[in-house]
This record gives C-alpha cells, structure tokens and sequence, in this order.
C-alpha cells in the first residue's frame, strides 16, 4: 500500500468519504494519490459508494476502476437510471419494474451484487481490516446514524449502500439498515469514533442543480435532495478539511460510462490538495477535542 516510513505513530488523516454512486470512483483516484505520495491513513470511514473505496484501501485491494466495476457493475440498473432527469419516466415505462416496486421493498434484490461483492473482497470482517475502519448506514426504523465496526465486511456495505426503493434494506440485529447517505452522506460521526487524528471530508456528491419542478413527483425527489444536502453541509462544518471531488456536471448515480472519468477527478483534485494534505497529516487532535466531537456527533 505504498511506503510510509518517516511518519511519526500518532500522525495521519482519518477519511471520511461520502456517497455518489459512480462518483464514488473519484475516491479510488484519491486514494491512490495519497498512497502513492507516503500521505499516512490512520483510518476510513465510508458511507454508501464510499464504503467500497474505504474497504478496497484498507483491505489492500486495487485503487482502479476496473477490477471493482467488474463485480458491482450492474446493467440493468443503468439503464433504468440512466438520466436523473428521466427516472420515473423510465420507471413507468418498465411494467415489471414498476409492479416490483410496489410489491416489494426493492427494485433489485441485491443478490447479483452480494455474490460479485464476495468475489471481490471475500469473507473477511470488518475487524479484520488492518487499518480502523467504520461503515456508515442508517436504521430505517430510527433514522439513527449506525457505525458498524464489526461483522461480515460484504454485508455492511451492501448495508451501507442499499438505496432506499432500489435495493432492500438490510437486517442487522434488530435493527433494519439502509443507505448511509440517508442521515450522513459524508461520514464524518463515522470517521471520528476512529480517533482524534485530522479528519478530512471527502466529498464526491453531485453538484446542485437548481431547476423549476414539472410535476408533483419532482418535488419530492428534489425535497428529499435538499434534505440530504443540508445534512451534508452539517456534517462538513465538523470535518478539518474537504477534499471536494464534486464533478463540473450532474452524473448519475449508475452511469457506469462515466467511471474513469471520476476516476481521474479524483486524482487530479488530489494532486492539487496534496500540500494540504501533508501538513494536515502531521497534525496531532487533542484528546479533549476528540471526545467533545464524538460526543456532538451522537448528539446530532
């Protein structure tokens, strides 16, 4: 995972990388530039897309594109969502997608995505990571942000990532968990509970596009995006940094053709925040400090 010799114990950065779907490539672009610049990670918290480039860096798997779209690629999805401006159009249009949706909880059951996932990262647990890690989902019945740090690594980020309406919630203890992005979608609660080192806030979320709803469906879909953006914003006043790969358009959560292109994003705003980053990593938090965060987050 790249040299990390000359850093003192204590020093590092703990990442908190959001959700975005594809964009969620962008984080794999940053990763690979902080490990191949000796930056130190001290721990990853990752929510939704973010959780599978927290668990590939940590685990150490690739930072590429392709080994990890290879196995969570999913055709029928993109399709169906190809443009964000058309989605209930495209939804109406798919008879036995729309009677699916009204009879049970998902569009997809996840099963394509669970198999690909264990081919890819196997059965390791989350306490296995050799590096702290923390996934972010939310409890559905609650609307609590739920840390998970310890069980099967493949089911908490199908936890951490299952979109509400498209993939089925996952059961977890008593609790029934969906997508992170739902109550945090930077990570930062996550990622504070790793310990009192700079947190930075890597933030691959879609740019606003502000527009005149047509109808009354667009309204709640645009309602619920305020909502998470708000909760965005909140979550990034508690970080020391952010890193923002936030793309120069809109890209849609399963447009697999843009992949490499966030890719590359991501390296390129990486590079240009590596100065930052170093200094940043050299930083130690206060213990005090940490534990006033910790408990704000549980507040929050």
């Amino acid at each position: 995972m790249g040299s990390l010799s000359g850093q003192k114990e204590g020093d590092g950065l703990i990442l908190a990388l959001s959700g975005g779907g594809v964009r969620g490539f962008a984080h794999l672009g940053a990763l690979r530039v902080m490990r191949d610049a000796g930056i130190k990670i001290a721990g990853l918290s990752g929510s939704s897309a973010g959780a599978y480039a927290a668990a590939s860096y940590a685990f150490g798997l690739p930072l590429e594109v392709k080994p990890l779209l290879e196995h969570v690629i999913n055709r029928k999805l993109s399709d169906l969502f190809m443009q964000s401006s058309g989605r209930l159009r495209r939804l109406a249009k798919m008879p036995a997608s729309l009677y699916r949706a009204l009879r049970d909880p998902a569009i997809d059951d996840a099963q394509q995505l669970r198999e690909g996932l264990l081919e890819y990262f196997g059965e390791v647990r989350i306490e296995e990571s050799p590096l702290p890690l923390a996934l972010n989902a939310a409890d559905l019945y609650t609307g609590e942000v739920v840390i998970l740090r310890e069980g099967l690594l493949v089911d908490a980020i199908l936890a951490s990532s299952a979109i509400p309406g498209i993939f089925p919630p996952v059961p977890w203890g008593e609790r029934l968990l969906v997508d992170g992005d739902v109550v945090e979608k930077v990570p930062v609660t996550a990622a504070r509970s790793l310990g009192p080192n700079p947190v930075v806030g890597v933030d691959a979320s879609n740019p606003l596009r502000v527009h005149k709803p047509r109808n009354s469906l667009e309204v709640l879909l645009m309602a619920s995006e305020a909502s998470i953006l708000r909760l965005k914003a909140l979550a990034l006043q508690r970080c020391d940094y952010v890193l923002s790969l936030v793309p120069p358009e809109q890209i849609d959560t399963f447009d697999y053709s843009r992949s490499c292109s966030v890719y590359r994003l991501g390296i390129e705003r990486t590079e240009a925040a590596l100065e930052d980053l170093r200094a940043l990593s050299k930083q130690r938090g206060s213990l005090f400090g940490w534990l006033k965060q910790v408990t704000e987050g549980r507040k929050s």
